[in-house]
């Protein structure tokens, strides 16, 4: 996709080299996004009571749905550092702010990195005139590269959709690919929208998308201190309003759902060591929040993340996972496939060359998980990936 089709009225980007994990380092790890005009902004944090100091300015920011500029790092968290964090993320928005001629308040910071190590903040606001020089419609793909981790590439997506006044178009960016887990995302993601559409609907719609998307997504069961996902829409004396009636709205709410979902998807696909994407699928249930219950426990469950791994069919795994997942039913009624191979049937194990069969699916780089607990009519699917020599070595040198 080139790089003019990021190109959204009314947000502008850049991005420079920092050197913040690294002082000698020149990868670009400094983003700014900006908007012409104070954009309507709503957005989710982490649930993990260790929040970093950026989670907590964002989160006041929120509650004034409004903003105008995201400054967003690499490298480091700024994650239990005390008061000095929140004081250096503070110093850090100002002088973006100062740059580009805003309130200090529109300025929303969020950071991705080590934890519990100070931000290099000499460093960082000496690249923040460049920063904010650099700034252009063109450089979407830029400050998706200078957000990621351990990522292996930038994840983004793009929705243009015809409403009644216009065209709505919805861009995405986000990292993530380790310490990642519902509750809500475990990454960071911007989603920018080219009209204006009032706060409470866009909350609406966005915690909606968040709980069918990045809430259904784990690569190693680890929520960091630092999730962030945030929404800005209508960034221009131009933008024009979400109407409201039932056809555009509909719209706008599948286009916001599927712009969430390709960045959920992307972000288990590059999960730290990950070769294979699994979606677990979870029938029969007695309500939705069981069916979650029993999709996250298999997907997040390393016995069984390994044998995806080594394309091992192996059931038992599967059904042990299901069984302590807190949910009631029944297993000698429970039906269980891999890809479109059934294993068990009414809680008998299928006769036949079924694993043969079952481990050709699991040689895919994608394949499903599926069972019908057949206590309800309930279901729910989780997004994860396998667990591989490489995630034990990515996260035992992460520090270095």
């Amino acid at each position: 996709m080139s790089i003019d089709k990021f190109e959204i009225e009314g947000f502008r980007f850049s991005a420079v080299g920092a050197g913040i994990k690294h002082a000698d380092s020149d990868r670009l790890d400094l983003a700014l996004i900006a908007s012409e005009r104070p954009a309507i902004t709503v957005g989710v944090t982490t649930t993990n009571l260790v929040c970093a100091a950026p989670v907590t300015i964002t989160r006041e920011c929120l509650q004034r749905g409004i903003s105008q500029a995201l400054l967003i790092n690499s490298g480091n968290a700024n994650a239990y550092t005390g008061d000095s964090g929140l004081a250096d993320a503070l110093f850090l928005t100002k002088s973006v702010a100062d740059r580009l001629g805003i309130a200090h308040e529109l300025v929303v910071p969020m950071s991705t990195g080590v934890i519990g190590q100070p931000l290099p903040v000499d460093r960082m606001n000496a690249k923040i005139p460049e920063l904010a020089g650099l700034i252009s419609p063109s450089a979407f793909l830029d400050a998706a590269s200078a957000i990621l981790t351990t990522d292996t590439f930038p994840k983004t997506a793009l929705v243009e959709k015809r409403l009644s006044n216009g065209t709505l178009k919805i861009v995405g960016m986000a990292k993530g690919a380790g310490m990642m887990a519902p509750n809500m995302a475990t990454m960071l993601a911007v989603v920018l929208v080219n009209m204006r559409v009032e706060e409470s609907y866009l909350r609406k719609v966005f915690v909606q998308a968040n709980s069918l998307t990045f809430n259904r997504i784990t690569v190693d069961g680890d929520t960091s201190t630092n999730d962030t996902a945030i929404v800005m829409s209508g960034g221009s004396d131009q933008s024009k309003e979400l109407l409201d009636n039932d056809t555009d709205r509909d719209l706008f709410s599948q286009g916001i759902l599927s712009v969430c979902a390709n960045l959920a998807r992307q972000i288990v696909k590059d999960g730290e060591g990950a070769t294979k994407v699994v979606e677990v699928k979870v029938f029969g249930a007695p309500d939705e929040v069981s069916a979650a219950m029993v999709s996250r426990r298999i997907a997040e469950s390393p016995l069984v993340k390994t044998a995806f791994h080594g394309e091992d069919p192996n059931w038992g795994r599967i059904v042990c996972a299901a069984g302590s997942a807190g949910v009631k039913f029944d297993p000698s009624r429970i039906d269980l496939w891999i890809g479109s191979v059934q294993i068990v049937k009414s809680g008998i194990l299928e006769v036949g060359d079924w694993e043969a069969r079952a481990k050709q699916e699991m040689r895919l780089p994608e394949f499903s998980v599926s069972i019908d607990l057949k206590t309800g009519s309930a279901h729910a699917t989780m997004l994860t990936c396998d667990l591989s020599e490489e995630y034990v070595a990515i996260n035992a040198d992460y520090r270095s």
